[in-house]
């Protein structure tokens, strides 16, 4: 690891201070305005309760991602949507951010309305696919 006066490179491991991990920025991004350990979603429901008393929090980018589970990232936790996930598996969800589901309740959603989150996956990217193919074809 490099001294704090010498050349730092990409690959090198980066030791970052936990404290920073568990902030909460303002929607602007310009304010630390609270704090979350990504234990309990419902410490991190009252934290933003107080913080919204007097700002806005920002919302897309809550401490803790990681703890969101990898199958349910990026195309299926825009949809549900998945605000944040704590390290027991309950999740702060919908588009208020105003309900606590389980990943457990979250998977069954995906197996009940398209036989499971990877079908999901499958049918968005064959949407995407179709919809490439109409927009060449207009453009021929």
């Amino acid at each position: 690891m490099p001294s704090e006066h010498q050349r730092r490179f990409s690959l090198d491991k980066v030791e970052i201070d936990p404290a920073i991990k568990n902030r909460i920025m303002s929607a602007d991004g310009d304010e630390h305005v609270g704090d979350w350990d990504g234990e309990h979603i419902e410490d991190l429901v009252k934290e933003l309760d107080r913080i919204e008393e007097r700002v806005d929090a920002s919302y897309s980018n809550l401490p803790h991602h990681q703890n969101i589970p990898e199958d349910l990232r990026d195309k299926v936790e825009k949809d549900y949507p998945i605000w944040a996930c704590d390290r027991h598996g309950k999740c702060l969800v919908g588009e208020n951010s105003d309900t606590i589901e389980t990943v457990e309740t979250i998977r069954a959603h995906y197996e009940k309305e398209y036989g499971g989150v990877d079908q999901f996956l499958e049918k968005l990217r064959i949407q995407r696919e179709q919809f490439e193919a109409e927009l060449r074809a207009k453009n021929k």
